[in-house]
């Protein structure tokens, strides 16, 4: 049964590993910040569908490295520690929920970034925030997972882009095409479907991996 203060104990410890060493979230930070100057310094006057475009190219490529860490960095004899104080589904959701927070940040932090350099041309930000967070959550999700897979694996730092683009590709697609859509007034409307469609995917990767995750990382 999933113990509700043993996740929320570790996603403190994940907190705490990060305050310690600090250096993998502040690199994924700048690296949004220099793509976003640099897409200013590129295009000044840029068009909405490639503002938005640019936008979900940088969030994806610049943050891989800080949220599939969760797993690339637990060798075994860590993972045989952990596995004494917490059911490995415990330490898999406490490590999906610490990847859900720092995508949403980083999320935030490059749609700022961008809209400091570049102006913002999304019309109903409302519905493009939860279509952020909703798609930030599911690549969270599927870093997180890919994370676990490659870790069992030799060379896991080069599978984990390799196994994650394939993952995310429908996940992309659906949430570039409905955030380009609150560029326009007239086809907002439509973004509830991919609303749905973007929730029941998340879902899906959600199930899949609380299946799966406790026969993998069984020694």
């Amino acid at each position: 049964m999933l113990r509700t203060r043993v996740v929320v104990q570790l996603i403190r410890a994940e907190w705490s590993l990060d305050i310690r060493r600090p250096a993998v979230l502040a690199a994924a930070a700048l690296q949004l910040l220099t793509m976003a100057l640099l897409s200013f310094l590129t295009q000044p006057d840029i068009h909405g569908k490639t503002w938005n475009s640019l936008f979900w190219i940088t969030l994806i490529f610049c943050t891989l490295q800080a949220i599939s860490k969760n797993f690339l960095g637990l060798s075994r004899g860590r993972w045989i520690y952990w596995n004494q104080l917490a059911h490995p589904s415990e330490l898999l959701w406490s490590k999906m929920a610490y990847a859900w927070i720092s995508m949403a940040a980083f999320a935030v932090l490059n749609f700022i970034a961008f809209s400091a350099f570049m102006g913002m041309p999304i019309e109903h930000l409302s519905i493009y925030f939860l279509l952020v967070i909703g798609v930030a959550g599911g690549i969270a999700s599927i870093f997180t997972w890919v994370g676990a897979l490659a870790t069992k694996a030799n060379q896991s730092a080069f599978l984990a882009p390799v196994l994650s683009l394939p993952l995310l590709m429908p996940l992309i697609l659906v949430g570039m095409g409905a955030s380009a859509k609150c560029l326009n007034p007239i086809l907002v409307s439509s973004t509830y479907k991919d609303l749905y469609l973007i929730g029941a995917l998340d879902f899906l990767i959600l199930v899949m991996a609380g299946i799966l995750f406790p026969y993998l990382w069984k020694e």
